[in-house]
């Protein structure tokens, strides 16, 4: 009993933890593991365009990343309509299609 009233009081040597601050820890963990979003040159911007409207022009299947703060996500597919004005792409794949914003993109690849 005395080695739990040493220093810290009874939490010295507790292996208890309450559920608020289990998640509390768990949170702080995850935004540690955060990223900041990289910065395309203009060159780069203009190679994913070109990806894009070749896919959407030729019917072709292209793979794109996107970026997430935590882990890219690759997505295959095929450029169904480019919305200039909103800056989105509707990219369809396996009978589904997904609405996604052009400035998530950071790769795109035939």
């Amino acid at each position: 009993m005395s080695k739990k009233l040493n220093g810290n009081e009874m939490y010295e040597s507790s292996r208890f933890i309450i559920p608020q601050h289990r998640e509390a820890a768990l949170r702080q963990a995850r935004e540690i593991s955060r990223r900041e979003k990289p910065l395309l040159d203009e060159q780069e911007i203009h190679r994913i365009e070109r990806v894009l409207i070749d896919s959407y022009n030729r019917r072709t299947f292209i793979t794109i990343t996107l970026f997430d703060p935590f882990d890219d996500v690759q997505m295959k597919g095929l450029v169904i309509v480019i919305n200039t004005y909103l800056r989105e792409i509707k990219l369809w794949f396996e009978d589904e299609y997904n609405w996604i914003k052009m400035i998530d993109i950071i790769a795109a690849e035939v």
